[in-house]
């Protein structure tokens, strides 16, 4: 159980240390001290742990769920579109259900380590959907086109 732990906390560090997040927070019952400790040398300016997602209401900008915390859709869409644009959401790996409600959702498996029950999603609205060269008003029922192409 020691392993799951270091790699939950390094994953969560790396994370931390490659965004620039200055609030962040954490919704789990678990004890998580010593990965509070460690954020002393990320340049964290404010940090929030609530045991549950029930009344949070401030933006953040890193959004993290452990896995004793169970969410629904909503909950999760509600993170998304009103709490912050970087998430990290762990589960227990157990059934495909929840794992492809969350890809439907937008994010991504960013860890998976079933020797240590680890299942790690995450969302970065940053990354998420790139500018395509394609993909823009340029060229699209211009009117001076009108009479120049016939499709």
């Amino acid at each position: 159980m020691k392993e799951r732990g270091k790699i939950l906390n390094q994953f969560i560090l790396d994370t931390l240390n490659h965004e620039d997040c200055k609030n962040l927070q954490i919704v789990t019952a678990q004890d998580v001290s010593g990965l509070v400790k460690a954020f002393e040398s990320c340049g964290i300016e404010h940090l929030s742990i609530d045991p549950s997602f029930d009344h949070i209401k401030d933006p953040t900008d890193l959004f993290i769920v452990m896995d004793d915390v169970e969410l629904s859709q909503s909950q999760v869409g509600t993170i998304k579109n009103l709490l912050s644009q970087k998430i990290i959401i762990f589960s227990k790996p157990k059934d495909g259900i929840k794992e492809s409600n969350m890809i439907k959702l937008g994010f991504q498996v960013e860890l998976e380590d079933s020797s240590n029950k680890l299942l790690c999603f995450s969302y970065n609205l940053k990354t998420y959907n790139n500018k395509r060269s394609w993909n823009n008003a340029e060229g699209w029922a211009n009117p001076e086109n009108f009479d120049k192409y016939r499709w």
